[in-house]
């Protein structure tokens, strides 16, 4: 229902709302509309820098939010329950929600939270712009925007797009951390879906898709990328739904591994890549499986890092994932639903590896932090769903397989199990790397340097 007919008090704040952002200067309003303008352009094509875009035009509007005012007792005290916001420029000031606010639309303009307290959940949808003021309490929210909101308890938020941790906010982006020689860049899938991803390397390079595992994102690619680009290859790493600046849906059914790979088959038609080279690790690396059962045509061969045919419910770790520790530090990842918030023990001990530099540790950590936690849930739940056993002897493209020594979720038998049932595939190639573990690709520089050979030899032999 659009909510313009269903109350008439919030259509008279919003009316409000656009009376105090016409009495702003004439410079500033005009800087107001190109703000928004630029962003509709960037959010319909392939764009570069797309965060930086966003938060200029937070700073550029929280100016307005101060200048506007005279206009406070317009919205003070207003109360909403289940709402859906569909249209027009939203101003919200001093506004309790206690149900569900969507707003979800495609116009031009801003969305305002001024002193907003939320009991419920506030979910964005839009193309437009979000700029939080004031002091927030937000429990939850979710986005399918450009940029994740996922405020805590009496955060306080200042005019731009922050992450929480511990109820303080910083400026800085997972990405933030990190200087890589690659170009961030974004793109509206067919899917439905707003596509975050890096890309590196010749244009006119043989084309590589690097895809993360569970919440890893660009960070677990940071540095293999670059190494394969210096051997000519155009690298690109996308952020699967979930994480990092990708798109959040706020559906389980959204984090499917076939909807994970239907992401990754309209990518490849979005940028037209001809027949790319796939490389995954683990969730990844069953995403890889995915697109070589159901988009064969679309790719030229994949390489599984840290894989199996299924993932086995009863290894311990995927047991400490689900069921916790069995005391209060962790009670499983499934247990958090009243609190949207993970312990920091637990982020810590799935952030910990081997790798030593120190920029890579604190990227990795932060983007950790940056995924909701509705997110976690969904990837995790859809992840130890996977058996693709009975489906393996559908994959007919070339296979390489690496895999660490030191698995901790996919052991020597499951290496046997993945083989075995690839009997369809054109080729197969095991690598052992004694040691590693299951994070094959990033636990040290040599890690790092004999991965990106295996992936180069490969494809280099299946030219």
């Amino acid at each position: 229902m659009n909510i313009f007919k269903k109350n008439t008090k919030l259509s008279t704040i919003i009316l409000a709302s656009l009376l105090s952002l016409s009495a702003c200067s004439e410079d500033d309003s005009n800087s107001v509309a190109a703000s928004s303008e630029d962003h509709e352009n960037h959010s319909t094509e392939e764009h570069s820098g797309s965060g930086e875009t966003h938060s200029g035009a937070a700073d550029e509007h929280s100016g307005h939010v101060t200048e506007s005012g005279d206009h406070k007792s317009a919205s003070s005290g207003l109360t909403l329950g289940d709402e859906n916001i569909k249209d027009g420029i939203i101003f919200l000031q001093d506004t309790t929600i206690n149900g569900v606010l969507t707003v979800n639309t495609s116009t031009p303009g801003a969305t305002v939270l001024k002193n907003v307290k939320v009991t419920g959940n506030l979910l964005i949808k839009r193309s437009g712009r979000v700029d939080f003021s004031g002091s927030a309490d937000v429990v939850h929210v979710g986005s399918s925007n450009t940029d994740v909101y996922a405020f805590e308890d009496n955060a306080k938020v200042n005019g731009h797009h922050f992450m929480g941790k511990n109820n303080t906010f910083t400026t800085k982006r997972f990405s933030d951390y990190q200087e890589v020689d690659w170009t961030e860049k974004a793109a509206h899938l067919s899917t439905g879906i707003h596509l975050a991803y890096t890309v590196t390397g010749d244009e006119k390079g043989t084309p590589v898709i690097l895809i993360h595992g569970l919440t890893d994102g660009r960070v677990s690619w940071s540095q293999v990328a670059p190494q394969l680009a210096k051997k000519g290859y155009r690298v690109y790493v996308p952020e699967l739904r979930g994480n990092g600046k990708t798109d959040k849906p706020i559906e389980e059914s959204a984090y499917s591994i076939k909807e994970l790979a239907k992401d990754i088959a309209a990518f490849i038609d979005k940028l037209e890549l001809n027949k790319p080279h796939i490389v995954g690790h683990s969730l990844g690396a069953f995403v890889a499986q995915e697109l070589s059962i159901l988009h064969a045509d679309k790719i030229a061969s994949i390489t599984l890092i840290g894989s199996g045919a299924a993932v086995d419910e009863t290894n311990a770790t995927i047991d400490w994932l689900v069921n916790g520790t069995g005391d209060k530090n962790f009670d499983g990842i499934f247990a958090y639903d009243s609190t949207q918030k993970l312990p920091e023990s637990f982020i810590e001990k799935w952030g910990e590896n081997t790798n030593s530099d120190e920029e890579f540790q604190a990227a990795n950590l932060e983007h950790l932090h940056q995924v909701p936690y509705y997110a976690w849930k969904f990837l995790v739940k859809n992840f130890v769903a996977v058996d693709n056993a009975k489906r393996l002897s559908s994959i007919t493209s070339d296979v390489q397989i690496i895999w660490g020594t030191k698995d901790a979720i996919f052991d020597k038998k499951s290496q046997e199990t993945l083989q075995k049932g690839l009997d369809k595939a054109k080729s197969i190639e095991f690598h052992e790397i004694k040691d590693a573990d299951h994070n094959t690709h990033w636990g040290s520089k040599a890690a790092v340097e004999t991965v990106t050979d295996y992936i180069d030899n490969f494809i280099k032999g299946d030219k």
